[in-house]
């Protein structure tokens, strides 16, 4: 089996002071998890991608909804895969987790999104009322994480509707990501699952932790009662998402927590 880890990384243009001429901005700390990634990968048996240019403007595509031409970058690059891992940078993952791609039962695999359930809701309930004419159209015991999906070449069909939905409604789906305000495509990536017919396979949850702030698994107030420490964390769950860092008084923001971390779990591995 030929295993891909494709991890969407998207430079970004930005201008230096007034002097117009433009530099290559990384978002600060990916660089972190990206390195976990290739170390797992070595130990697992398993081939990095790096998507690191879009394949067409943003003005035509989000960013975010570009990463669902995996596969397609894969064939069109000629190059070989079993299952797809399509991973979010803003991850780590702990060096001795378990090799997932080994769970899949060959079905569209992710983890369920353990976060904030007013957020989930509200969004399915918005974009089911708006784009499906219904109040919802999966129930949120159902909502799968969009920064960690494991597909394969039976899902070429789905990204193929996902791609058509996209083009009829991509001017709605622009205007709703910015009033709705609950992700760019996580929440049309689940309806559209859900109304495709996809099956969906779900990891257990050891192999998500998300939401690190709710979970008091971060120190970053000199008030906390809970120690800075990072053992909790490690003791979990295998793999850590890093959205929505708030602004704090240590200023611990989510380069601090990736970096910290990764040199923590990995101070014997070299990139």
């Amino acid at each position: 089996m030929k295993n891909i880890i494709f991890i969407p990384y998207i430079k970004r243009k930005e201008k230096l002071g007034g002097s117009g001429v433009e530099k290559i901005r990384w978002d600060s700390g990916y660089e972190y998890g990206i390195s976990s990634w290739k170390n797992w990968a070595k130990k697992n048996n398993c081939e990095v991608l790096i998507m690191d240019e879009p394949m067409v403007p943003e003005s035509e595509m989000l960013i975010t909804w570009q990463r669902w031409n995996a596969l397609e970058i894969l064939e069109a690059n000629e190059i070989e895969y079993d299952q797809v891992l399509i991973v979010d940078a803003d991850s780590i993952v702990h060096p001795d987790c378990p090799n997932f791609f080994e769970l899949t039962e060959n079905k569209f695999t992710s983890q369920l999104t353990d976060g904030c359930y007013e957020f989930v809701n509200r969004g399915i309930k918005k974009y089911s009322n708006k784009f499906f004419n219904k109040e919802y159209c999966l129930p949120s015991y159902e909502f799968f994480q969009t920064g960690f999906v494991i597909v394969n070449k039976n899902h070429r069909d789905f990204f193929s509707k996902v791609f058509e939905f996209y083009s009829k409604h991509s001017q709605q789906i622009i205007e709703s990501y910015k009033t709705i305000a609950t992700g760019s495509d996580i929440v049309l990536m689940n309806c559209l699952r859900k109304e495709f017919g996809v099956e969906l396979n779900i990891l257990p949850r050891q192999f998500s932790t998300m939401d690190l702030t709710r979970k008091n698994l971060l120190f970053f107030n000199p008030n906390h009662w809970w120690e800075d420490s990072l053992s909790h964390l490690f003791n979990s769950g295998w793999i850590y998402q890093f959205t929505s860092i708030p602004n704090n008084s240590m200023n611990r923001d989510r380069k601090y927590w990736m970096e910290r971390i990764y040199k923590e779990l990995y101070q014997d591995f070299k990139d």
